[in-house]
């Protein structure tokens, strides 16, 4: 499981596991090229998200100052 993240999407919020492992610049724009099918953590909801289309991506999840998660 990667780290969860949220973004809003037409007037929705979605909180999904990113399968992203580091939370820097780097790992994120990598992430952008790609197209994912994703399960919406609050509604169960299967989805395929464009990672290039969303302009503002939340970090749920708890990291250290190295961008690594956090138990």
């Amino acid at each position: 499981m990667g780290l969860m993240i949220e973004f809003d999407r037409e007037g929705r919020t979605y909180t999904v596991d990113s399968s992203i492992y580091t939370w820097n610049v780097h790992s994120v724009n990598a992430m952008t090229d790609k197209v994912s099918l994703v399960v919406d953590a609050r509604t169960g909801e299967q989805l395929f998200v464009n990672w290039g289309q969303i302009p503002v991506i939340r970090l749920i999840s708890t990291v250290d100052a190295e961008g690594r998660p956090v138990d």
